[in-house]
This record gives structure tokens, C-alpha cells and sequence, in this order.
């Protein structure tokens, strides 16, 4: 049986056979869209292409895009020098706000993507893979969309190659924006929510460096912006918006997918801190269930506790988690001990190793109890002094069992487990100012311990003055209070 194919010349065949081949190489080396300069020309609602106009081709949108017109989505990064627990608090800044920003007509089917975890400072084992992490890693990303719209970086990929455009695995960013601090915050005394793109000075794609995102194989930057930044996450919805207009030339373009970047979102700061907002993202971010169950194990066979002995709240999902303060905790003290930098550079309020036994042994005293469990980074040797300053107790430290679970678990995965443990612990004492202390006791506030309990602080020297870490406690709200009007135009 004969196609139906239109009746083609031979000069047209050529012609078409030219076009074709053209784009295919131009698809190949990834200029289509870079030399053409407009990021409009890759807004991947459906790849219709030339031959619409020549060939009477069937449309060929999958039902589970055409179910994501106007998407937008959003990918972050963090500067490298920082660390795995500012960036989990960075991640609420963002959740939050993409949370919110969903409820606007233009960003209904608004995407948050999860940058790959790059090798972080404290991650000092040689011979383990530990960089491009994905978040699956360490979180358990169905908890966390049942908050907020997030997708791990490989997902985010997936979807994008749904679109078809510019040619996968090639994915066109329309508009990078690197965020920097305004030289002068404050306006006669006076801090006010801001930004501006720079204009006085050069932007490019190196002054665009600071975290690793850019360095992904599959992005292309289509315009690269530098801006001063200065406020909370939901000024970030009027840069999006203005990132829009510009990509828009018509009505035909107003719901065209879109994919923008945010570099050093560590400038921005929350919009809504330590309220229930704050706490259901924070509530969220449950650990993977792989490192759960290590934590979980390690606690049982080294601690002798469980979820009940320790009368903890714990539910399969955190949205069925209730005000508790009535948490009892394992029979064992848990301390976090900061070593490292904070020996050279908090040396006024980081103890020494003899001081810090010497406040956790009378913690101990005081509590009838004889086991410490530490979670520290201490040296190999250091850790050998403390375990001689504590030869009348009982001085436990996680450890992966074996190669096979240490290259599994990674650093960053033993971290977790170390949290995991002091936060079933009778009583907790923490490193001041020290971020990993801080979400030790936001777990612990969770699970329901009292904040006498958790909210305590080595000093620099038994007895002396001392500098405490502030009492965050935790926010519970019986639902959402987030729904506003939407004053979107279209």
C-alpha cells in the first residue's frame, strides 16, 4: 500500500534532506540555541519544527506533558565552601517558597530542582565516590514532595528529555542568576528587601562560579546575569517573573516550559524562620530509609534502644506527627564535639578535649549514667585521648562495620547515622554555633524530647563563663494558613 506522503519535486526532497541534516548537526554540537542568542527559541512546549509546515505530521505530545504546560523549573546551587547542614537549611528557604509560589497560576506546575551533592570539605576519605550525590542518597524524596514540588537532579533530566528540546540529553537553562550581598545593607539604619542586576561591571559565565551546578555536562546557559540580592526567598518570585516577560514575545508563548537558575541561594534568607511554615519543610526532610535503618540498627545492637524504649513519636509520615514533650530517650548521654576549624577559628568558645570530658563526665554523674555516645571529627589520635580521659566510662563512636558499608554509607552518610544517634539520646550537648548541633536539636525537637533535654551547649572550660546556643522550639500547626489570592495576570 502506498504512504500518503504530499507529491514532493526532486529540488524540494533536496532541500528538506539539507534542512534536516543541518539541524542535526547543529542539535549535535549544541550551537542551535547558543548562536541564535534568544532564549525563547527553546521553550520545549511541544517540538513542532519545520516539517509541520511541509509534511502532515500526527502531533506528537505525550498526554504526560501536555499535562505540564507552564512549567517552571527552578535549579539552585549553594557556594561550595559550604557545608552539608547549612545546605539543608538553604533547602527550606527554597522549599518554602517554591511551596507557596505553586499557588499562583504561572507557576502551577513549578518544578524545585535538587542540585547533585558536590564533594564538601568535611568529607575528607580518600577512595569512596563522593561527588554528584544525588539527594535520594541521603533523603527520602517521597517525604519530601509531600511538602513541596522537588525533583533530584537525574528526575529533573528524565523530565526534560520528555520535552524534547533542545535535543537531549541537552537541557537549555533560559536565564542563569548568580546572587551576591549588596556592598552597603543597610539604607539610613534600615535593612529593605532588594535586588538589582549588576550593570557596572562585567557578568559572565566565570564570575558565575562559586558551587558546581554550571559544571553539569547536560546544561547550556542561554543568559548569564549577575544581581545584588538582598531579602527573603519570595523576592525571588518577582526576578522569576521578570525572567518570564523577557522570554515571552507573544500569547502563544505564555505557557511554554521554562528552566532558570539560582547560584549562591545561601543569600537568600528565609521567608518564614522558626514558624510551623519553617517546621513542616524541616519535618519533611526525613533521613533515606537505608540510613534510618543503620542509625536504627547501630542504636539497638550498641545502645540498647528502640523507638518504643526510648518513647519517641515516629510515624511512617511526618504529617502525622503531634505536639510531644514527654520523649524519654535511650540510656545514654550524647555529645556533639567540634574539632577541626573550630579549634582555629572558635577557639573562644570550642573546649579543649580535657574540658569537654570533663563537662561531659559530670553530666554524666549527674544523670546516673554511664555511657556517652560521641559524635565528633576529631583525629584518629584525638580520638584516642578521649577515650582515655573517659577509661571509667563507657565511650561508644559509630563506625561503618565494614569497607563494603563504609562505601555505601559514604561520609556524609555516617554523619546522618551520628545524628540519627544523638537524637534518641536521655540528653544532648552540643558544639556552640555549630550547624550539625543545631539540626540535632531540631530532630530532637521533633521527636519529642523536652528542651531542657536538648538545648544544652559545651562551655569553653568547666565552671567559666559560657556562651549558649539559642532555644529554637519547635511550631505546630493544625494546617496550612499559606493560600493567598492569586494576583497573577495570566
Amino acid at each position: 500500500m502506498r504512504g500518503s506522503w504530499p507529491r514532493l519535486g526532486f529540488p524540494a526532497l533536496l532541500l528538506l534532506l539539507h534542512l534536516l541534516t543541518g539541524s542535526d548537526a547543529a542539535v549535535r554540537n549544541g550551537t542551535a540555541k547558543r548562536e541564535i542568542g534568544d532564549s525563547r527559541g527553546s521553550s520545549g512546549t511541544c517540538v513542532k519544527g519545520f516539517l509541520q509546515e511541509i509534511l502532515p505530521l500526527p502531533a506528537t505530545c505525550p498526554p504526560e506533558v501536555l499535562g505540564m504546560r507552564g512549567a517552571v523549573y527552578i535549579l539552585y546551587d549553594v557556594n561550595i565552601s559550604e557545608g552539608f547542614n547549612l545546605r539543608r537549611d538553604v533547602y527550606i528557604r527554597m522549599a518554602v517558597f517554591v511551596r507557596r509560589l505553586q499557588r499562583r497560576r504561572r507557576f502551577r506546575h513549578v518544578r524545585l530542582v535538587l542540585p547533585p551533592w558536590p564533594r564538601l570539605y568535611h568529607w575528607h576519605s580518600q577512595g569512596l565516590q563522593q561527588s554528584g550525590l544525588p539527594w535520594s542518597h541521603f533523603f527520602d524524596l517521597a517525604s519530601l514532595r509531600r511538602y513541596a514540588p522537588v525533583l533530584d537532579y537525574e528526575e529533573f533530566l528524565a523530565e526534560q528529555r520528555l520535552f524534547g528540546n533542545p535535543g537531549a540529553p541537552l537541557v537549555h537553562v533560559g536565564h542563569a542568576f548568580r546572587l551576591q550581598h549588596y556592598e552597603v545593607m543597610l539604607e539610613q539604619g534600615i535593612f529593605r528587601d532588594k535586588f538589582e542586576r549588576v550593570t557596572d561591571k562585567p557578568c559572565s559565565e566565570g564570575s558565575l562560579s562559586g558551587g558546581p551546578l554550571l559544571q553539569q555536562a547536560e546544561l547550556r546557559v542561554g543568559r548569564f546575569h549577575c544581581v545584588r540580592f538582598q531579602g527573603s526567598a519570595g523576592l525571588l518570585e518577582k526576578l522569576l517573573r521578570e525572567a518570564i516577560d523577557e522570554d515571552t514575545a507573544g500569547p502563544e508563548d505564555v505557557d511554554d516550559m521554562r528552566t532558570y537558575a539560582l547560584l549562591s541561594a545561601e543569600t537568600v534568607l528565609h521567608d518564614h524562620w522558626g514558624d510551623e511554615h519553617f517546621w513542616q519543610a524541616r519535618r519533611s526532610m526525613r533521613f533515606a530509609r537505608r540510613l534510618e535503618q543503620v542509625a536504627a540498627d547501630f542504636r539497638r545492637q550498641a545502645l540498647d534502644t528502640t523507638d518504643a524504649s526510648a518513647g519517641v513519636q515516629r510515624p511512617a509520615m511526618w504529617e502525622l506527627e503531634r505536639p510531644k514533650r514527654n520523649a524519654k530517650g535511650g540510656d545514654y548521654l550524647c555529645a556533639h564535639l567540634r574539632r577541626g576549624d573550630f579549634v582555629r577559628s572558635r577557639d573562644a568558645t570550642t573546649p579543649t578535649l580535657k574540658a569537654a570530658a570533663q563537662q561531659v563526665k559530670q553530666l554524666l554523674r549527674g544523670f546516673n549514667m554511664t555511657t556517652v555516645f560521641l559524635a565528633t571529627d576529631a583525629t584518629p589520635y584525638e580520638l584516642m585521648e578521649l577515650k582515655e580521659l573517659f577509661y571509667r566510662f563507657r565511650l561508644v563512636h559509630f563506625a561503618p562495620e565494614s569497607n563494603v558499608q563504609r562505601r555505601e554509607l559514604k561520609d556524609g552518610g555516617v554523619a546522618v547515622v551520628d545524628q540519627l544517634v544523638c537524637a534518641y539520646a536521655r540528653y544532648f550537648v552540643g558544639t556552640y554555633e555549630s550547624t550539625f548541633t543545631y539540626r540535632i536539636y531540631e530532630e530532637r525537637e521533633i521527636l519529642g524530647f523536652t528542651q531542657a533535654s536538648t538545648f544544652n551547649t559545651f562551655c569553653k572550660a568547666l565552671g567559666g563563663s559560657c556562651s549558649r546556643n539559642a532555644v529554637w522550639p519547635i511550631v505546630w500547626a493544625d494546617g496550612d494558613s499559606d493560600s493567598e489570592e492569586d494576583s497573577d495576570p495570566y
